[in-house]
């Protein structure tokens, strides 16, 4: 046996493992047993006064959506280069780049989406057993 048979074999035998895992995803997606429903959408808000109950998910969320997009096509892309040529090819930097800024973009809008949530702080003053007064900030 050679180096270059051992290698393909090697492959074939990664290959084979990556592709069982991929279908058991896929099957417990089939099967509702991994939810992919609120994917795309923003943390649901609070339940606000009168309302019964708070909503399931959030309204969709166009920057989770492009670095969703931006990866899948940049991975598939590589992917079927590498193929191609038959050795993994080199990423350019402009396009490192553009997936860095759609990742820098999401992070950014759950960062305001985050901050736009915190509840201000409140002082509750309460009475302990001896009488003290207690200020506690939540």
């Amino acid at each position: 046996m050679n180096a270059q048979l051992i290698s393909l074999i090697s492959l074939a035998i990664f290959a084979i493992i990556v592709l069982l895992f991929a279908l058991m995803v896929l099957w417990k997606i089939y099967n509702d047993e991994i939810s992919l429903r609120g994917l795309l959408a923003e943390p649901a808000d609070a339940p606000t006064e009168g309302a019964r109950r708070a909503p399931l998910y959030g309204k969709a969320s166009l920057s989770r959506f492009q670095f969703l997009i931006f990866t899948f096509v940049i991975a598939g892309l590589y992917l079927l280069l590498s193929i191609e040529a038959g050795t993994f090819v080199d990423i350019p930097n402009n396009v490192l780049g553009l997936l860095g800024i759609s990742g820098g973009s999401f992070l950014v809008s759950k960062g305001m989406s985050g901050s736009q949530k915190k509840k201000p702080d409140v002082e509750i003053t309460e009475e302990d057993e001896s009488g003290t007064k207690v200020t506690v900030k939540k």
